[in-house]
């Protein structure tokens, strides 16, 4: 046989099974450099100062003004004169000499 020579019955269909082409990469975005380290320090302190608001109005809200109305209840009824000559007869004021007992 020489080798130059076709097949006596070559396949008149030939059958190749190719890999299909490789798909293409997906497309990524490039990482903007310039500038970065200002972008995230802009975008940190923004959150930071949202964060601070939003905690400070929070504490207002559920602190500082419940806090505020029981000071209000407090003063509009108090008895500070008798609760001072209840603590006098029981000698808590340094400046105020104890009353003798009567008995």
């Amino acid at each position: 046989m020489n080798p130059k020579c076709p097949d006596p019955n070559p396949d008149p269909c030939p059958q190749v099974c190719q890999p299909p082409p490789p798909s293409q990469p997906a497309c990524l975005v490039k990482p903007v450099m310039r500038g970065l380290h200002r972008a995230q320090t802009k975008r940190v302190l923004t959150q930071a100062i949202l964060l601070s608001i939003l905690s400070g109005a929070a504490y207002y809200l559920f602190v500082g003004a419940p806090r505020k109305q029981k000071y209000k209840e407090f003063y509009a009824k108090g008895e500070f004169e008798d609760w001072a000559d209840e603590m006098a007869r029981k000698g808590l004021f340094q400046a105020v000499p104890r009353p003798p007992r009567n008995n």
